[in-house]
């Protein structure tokens, strides 16, 4: 429908709108260095569509050795920059030098010697290869957003496959030194996918990315920034709101930590406290929730635990915490105790605050009675 000259000046405007999009979008963190390196991909794509608009009009060999050098490099930008992406240890300079390198010193030189078909079958192997490998990349990672995740990797997928075809027809007609740009119908397809996968891939993956940020900035208000553990808030995400007999809610309370806090100062007071959130983050099982509720209160929610159970649990923690050394600024080491409080759902099911403010009851009567001890509170069987 469209002759080559309208397809290669869509793929340029297609490509140049790409690379702006990426760079205005960079932010300052390194998870952010991935769009800079999409962008000059997608730059790079804009120069070979010149390079390759010139050598079919008239140019010399080495504008289309210029035109195919670019087009691989660019693809690879976009394999490195998918690498970015998907793994946050990614060091994409070895990679992009171990590929670009080698490739540019012998495909151009056998287009610039002449033999551009068989230079033109190598630059579309290597290019359909990288866009494959992208997609694979992608893969690894379906479990975080699969349905964006996997139409990415079919765009990657489509685009990689219609260049692996325009390599395959010109090796058919055996086409080893032709002198002009291939016109065929998988060098027309092969525009058309490329224009509209990449594009597509392009604005899915910034959709993903500032899904992301958006998750880390849940997280981040979710969680309590001094232990790692949960806040109050984050405690109560995702919970029903109703809790019945086999779940229990457990409060500790670091015992005289004020006395801490006067006698070592407030550096050794927060060693302690991310020193009981350590043992606390290991105890239990993963599905267990966490929290920091704040100062030197924690809190834990079990599901499907009988009260031996949760109460072995909680003096499991506390004997553990009890028998830990801190050491002080002065090379001083002293240990610390806990107290903690239990309180069970009701058989008619009860509320998240009703349940904590029972289980404060019981944390209380533990202080009460001498502290560094577990008291449960009383179950109740009927709403």
């Amino acid at each position: 429908m469209f002759d080559m000259t309208s397809l290669l000046l869509g793929a340029a405007i297609s490509g140049i709108g790409l690379c702006l999009t990426m760079l205005t979008l960079v932010r300052g963190d390194e998870a952010s260095r991935y769009k800079i390196t999409w962008a000059i991909g997608a730059g790079l794509f804009v120069c070979h569509v010149f390079a390759y608009y010139a050598f079919a009009h008239g140019a010399s060999l080495p504008v289309g050795a210029l035109a195919c050098a670019v087009q691989s490099v660019a693809a690879l930008c976009l394999y490195v920059s998918v690498r970015q992406f998907t793994d946050k240890n990614f060091r994409p300079l070895a990679t992009f030098l171990s590929i670009a390198v080698p490739y540019v010193l012998i495909v151009p030189t056998i287009f610039a010697a002449g033999y551009d078909g068989i230079a033109l079958v190598m630059q579309n192997a290597v290019t359909g290869t990288l866009l494959l490998m992208g997609a694979v990349v992608y893969l690894r990672i379906l479990h975080e957003t699969p349905t964006v995740i996997a139409v990415i990797s079919v765009l990657y997928a489509l685009t990689g496959v219609s260049f692996l075809m325009c390599g395959l027809v010109i090796f058919l007609e055996g086409q080893w030194s032709i002198g002009y740009p291939p016109d065929n119908w998988a060098e027309r397809v092969n525009v058309v996918i490329s224009v509209l996968a990449i594009s597509g891939a392009g604005a899915l993956t910034l959709s993903l990315d500032q899904a992301r940020v958006a998750r880390k900035n849940q997280l981040t208000a979710m969680s309590d920034p001094l232990t790692g553990l949960l806040n109050r808030r984050g405690l109560a995400f995702g919970q029903s709101d109703v809790f019945f007999t086999d779940t229990a809610i457990v409060l500790f309370d670091l015992d005289h930590f004020k006395q801490i806090n006067d006698r070592h100062g407030h550096a050794v007071g927060d060693l302690v406290i991310r020193s009981f959130a350590d043992i606390l983050r290991l105890a239990g099982r993963s599905a267990d929730r966490k929290a920091r509720l704040g100062g030197e209160e924690f809190a834990m929610i079990m599901h499907g635990v009988s009260p031996p159970e949760a109460r072995g649990l909680a003096e499991h923690v506390s004997a553990t915490f009890a028998m830990l050394d801190i050491r002080n600024e002065q090379g001083e080491t002293f240990r610390c105790t806990v107290s903690a409080g239990i309180a069970f759902g009701e058989a008619g099911g009860a509320e998240m605050e009703e349940i904590l403010a029972r289980a404060d009851q019981a944390l209380y009567a533990a202080k009460r009675d001498g502290r560094n001890r577990v008291v449960i509170g009383k179950l109740r069987v009927a709403s």
